[in-house]
């Protein structure tokens, strides 16, 4: 029976999975063609069938994982987890929590990768920039209550969510960094309460 292109589909998408997880978990140099593709049930061989060169499935591990930080962020915006809980706070909470600390390789890219990122190609570069911007701009809508953009978000909510976002990211990144599990608790609450004073939404 011949390999069908759905066959060929379903394979691609279980090396993407498991090579956006790896790279969120140990780093983009880390991740290695034979064992990613080992994780996903294929034979190294098999590789070139589905992508160009180690740097390509590289870039599209990273946008399938920016395109699954995008789905969660929606989600916590139009779903809050708790009543009378405001779009900033949801996205906030969800962010800076335990869970996402200890988890990399199911969380956000950015967070994951924003310490090495300097080190990367212009093409992961310029994915994880344009991602900072949509996080920014969903933040500065978030901050204002909601609206649309162009309608209640000026300059000021733009560098105010700029801000907010820094703080998400920078405090995931340090709460990872140190061995003492009481201080990046105190890290993800300090800045969290830093982040909600910037809270100007509704629910």
């Amino acid at each position: 029976m011949g390999y069908s292109q759905a066959q060929k589909a379903e394979s691609r998408q279980r090396v993407l999975e498991n090579a956006s997880r790896q790279i969120r978990e140990h780093g983009i140099e880390a991740l290695g063609v034979a064992d990613c593709m080992r994780s996903a049930g294929l034979t190294h061989g098999a590789f070139y069938g589905h992508f160009a060169s180690r740097d390509a499935l590289i870039v599209e591990a990273l946008e399938y994982a920016l395109t699954q930080s995008r789905a969660r962020m929606a989600a916590r915006e139009s779903k809050p987890g708790k009543r009378n809980e405001t779009p900033l706070q949801s996205i906030a909470e969800a962010f800076l929590d335990e869970r996402h600390v200890k988890n990399p390789g199911s969380g956000c890219a950015l967070c994951a990768l924003a310490g090495e990122a300097r080190h990367a190609n212009p093409d992961i570069r310029a994915l994880l920039t344009r991602y900072l911007h949509e996080f920014t701009a969903r933040i500065a809508q978030a901050t204002s209550g909601g609206e649309g953009e162009g309608e209640g978000a000026g300059d000021g909510d733009e560098k105010a969510a700029l801000g907010i976002v820094a703080t998400i990211v920078g405090a995931i990144t340090l709460a990872r960094a140190v061995d003492d599990d009481a201080l990046a608790k105190s890290i993800l609450a300090s800045s969290l309460a830093l982040v909600m004073t910037q809270d100007g939404g509704t629910r």
